[in-house]
């Protein structure tokens, strides 16, 4: 299963698997943003009015990327 972690230097919660990573910021008073990226590429993002919300549609994102094989291998230095 995978957890999310705190980014240390954003301080966002962060879920990586593979190639793709889902990102979650506060984006004002009691709103949230999230960013799913594939190979550091944004694929999908969007607003929502609490972190749980942002939290599963991350999750849908991941798994719909995972299914597609787009985070299977992670770019290497220099790619």
């Amino acid at each position: 299963m995978m957890e999310w972690t705190i980014d240390p230097i954003t301080e966002r919660p962060t879920l990586a698997t593979g190639a793709c990573t889902a990102t979650i910021w506060n984006a004002g008073h009691r709103d949230y943003a999230a960013t799913v990226t594939d190979n550091s590429m944004v694929t999908a993002q969007q607003g929502f009015a609490t972190l749980e919300e942002a939290q599963a549609w991350c999750l849908t994102q991941l798994a719909q990327l995972r299914i597609a094989g787009k985070c299977e291998s992670v770019p290497s230095e220099g790619a």
